[in-house]
């Protein structure tokens, strides 16, 4: 799956994104970092029939090298025009899910592109969690490790189904010109 499918049908995928060896890195730094309560929307108001993984927001990681490249490809390949992106981290426990929800805000300094590496290396079927983008027809995506998925934040309506086991996974937000 390509780029090219971002425009296309407002996502794809990816296994292999930063390779192995960032991945595990990515996942032990993961392990150590204080999480919180998710919050929602702008108000960072935590509600868990909405949301209830944790997370954090990450200055650094060892996907931000990654993630500037994706960066740099979407711009080149999809003239996306992408300036910034923040990252955060979030983990699902045992009962962690996430409510249908799009990931752009409304307002001009939206959220244009999401990206979502998973670090999940032990991850099987029972574990669930999976992302669950509601586009025709609806496709889950199983957070393996190292697989990226990409999508539209604006076009793509997705929700993270529960999950029975512990599941790791950072997210990209890129910003750019409204459209």
């Amino acid at each position: 799956m390509s780029v090219e499918q971002l425009g296309e049908r407002g996502w794809y995928m990816r296994d292999g994104f930063a390779g192995r060896a960032v991945a595990l890195a990515a996942l032990e730094r993961a392990r150590g970092v204080a999480l919180r309560p998710a919050a929602i929307r702008r108000q960072r108001a935590h509600d868990a029939s909405v949301r209830s993984d944790h997370t954090t927001w990450l200055d650094d990681s060892p996907l931000h090298p990654c993630f500037e490249a994706l960066r740099l490809e979407l711009n080149r390949t999809a003239y996306l025009g992408l300036t910034r992106f923040d990252v955060q981290l979030a983990r699902y426990d045992a009962g962690g899910h996430y409510a249908r929800h799009f990931d752009a805000f409304p307002g001009s300094d939206n959220r244009r592109v999401t990206a979502i590496v998973y670090l999940n290396p032990d991850w099987v079927p029972a574990h669930g969690g999976q992302l669950r983008l509601h586009v025709e027809p609806p496709h889950d995506v199983e957070p393996l490790l190292d697989r990226l998925v990409v999508f539209s934040s604006e076009r793509v309506e997705h929700e993270v189904l529960p999950s029975f086991a512990p599941r790791f996974a950072v997210t990209a937000w890129f910003y750019g010109p409204a459209v």
